[in-house]
């Protein structure tokens, strides 16, 4: 069995490919990246490393020639996604490949205030759902990593600014969703089922500020404002305007409860809970004061 995983040489790419390597060994995976020699080290152990472009087509048949399941990771290009991941579920449909996984998002629905990035995972649910393909799609929650940065500034600045609101997130790490995905490529049942991949606590920004005073030893209060107002602050600290607006749009949808949702599907498919968000902050603690 022929395992492709695509985007390979990013984040989750590596860490599935890590998994899929323990669980299958070499000669089955195949990694399709618009930069093979981003995974040399990966093709060294014995991994087919090919190239294919999301925006290049033509460059995908071959790339997914043979194989039998394919992870369809979710492409970073906000704007170009919807047309990139039909591209490849056309190809993968051609290349005769089976059942296809794909990344999406938790609450990937019209009103999500983030919709210009869950408006075409969501999309591409129903591409996939209509492609006549096996299918099986993976809703993760927000990556536990993407929390180091805010953290960091938290801790630097002792202070937590938000306008989330009493709104809660569920982070879950890469790690976890990396070894879903292996575990759904490589094992019976899925098809058809989408898992919403979470991890084990909904946390409030009082949470999240106990975490990282906890984890730093340093106190941090939580202050909360506006999104006009949070967008104002960024703005004066010299934070482009286009990512000010994203980061009040992730509160507001914080605030509304989008990415408040806690589920078993990690524990039951892995055997085992999810990292909580303080276990990830204490894996990468050096890096955290560091930079606060």
């Amino acid at each position: 069995m022929s395992v492709i995983v695509t985007g390979a040489a990013g984040h989750l790419g590596r860490l599935v490919a890590e998994h899929l390597l323990r669980r299958l060994g070499p000669e089955p995976l195949v990694l399709v990246t618009r930069r093979p020699e981003a995974v040399r080290d990966l093709g060294a152990r014995g991994a087919e490393v090919r190239h294919g472009d999301f925006d290049d087509p033509a460059s995908l048949r071959e790339a997914f020639a043979g194989g039998r399941r394919m992870l369809l990771i979710s492409t970073p290009a906000v704007g170009r996604r919807v047309r990139q991941h039909r591209a490849a579920i056309d190809a993968a449909a051609a290349a005769g490949i089976g059942h296809v996984v794909f990344t999406s998002h938790v609450n990937p629905v019209a009103a999500n205030p983030i919709r210009p990035i869950v408006r075409e995972v969501g999309e591409t649910e129903a591409i996939l759902q209509r492609s006549g393909l096996a299918w099986t799609v993976l809703r993760f929650g927000s990556f536990a990593e993407l929390q180091l940065p805010p953290a960091a500034v938290a801790i630097r600045n002792r202070r937590l600014i938000t306008n989330g609101g009493r709104g809660r997130i569920v982070p879950v790490s890469r790690r976890d969703c990396a070894e879903a995905a292996a575990i759904t490529l490589t094992t019976e049942g899925h098809a058809g089922r989408t898992y919403e991949i979470t991890g084990p606590q909904a946390l409030s920004p009082n949470d999240l500020a106990g975490i990282y005073a906890a984890v730093s030893g340093r106190a941090v209060n939580v202050v909360q404002l506006s999104d006009q107002m949070l967008t104002q602050v960024l703005a004066m600290i010299g934070t482009p305007l286009p990512h000010a607006w994203a980061i009040a749009r992730f509160g507001r949808a914080v605030r509304r409860g989008y990415f408040d949702v806690v589920d078993p599907a990690f524990e039951r498919l892995t055997g085992h809970p999810p990292a909580t968000l303080r276990e990830v902050l204490v894996a990468h603690r050096a890096d955290l004061l560091a930079v606060a």
